[in-house]
């Protein structure tokens, strides 16, 4: 079985990346949060990546298995414009 984590890893570090811009980006606009407020809107918007997510991790993992991994891959890579960073 062939290891779909690399992709994935660059699919969850890209959706991170997106997730902690909007997250500044709305704390501009809601003003002063307290801590309490701050964590709950982390949690709720790492929550939402993480469901966006999900599907497409078993499914990769799925493809693996039957050594389809790289049709995946290549599909994610280009719908996402997901770049090697190593």
């Amino acid at each position: 079985m062939a290891d779909a984590a690399p992709t994935m890893g660059l699919l969850r570090r890209h959706a991170e990346e997106i997730r902690r811009a909007e997250v500044a980006r709305a704390g501009a606009k809601l003003g002063a949060l307290t801590a309490g407020e701050r964590r709950a809107v982390e949690s709720v918007t790492t929550q939402l990546v993480n469901a966006l997510l999900h599907t497409p991790t078993v499914r990769i993992e799925q493809a693996a298995e039957r050594d389809e991994r790289s049709r995946y891959e290549a599909v994610l890579r280009d719908l996402f414009a997901l770049e090697e960073a190593v």
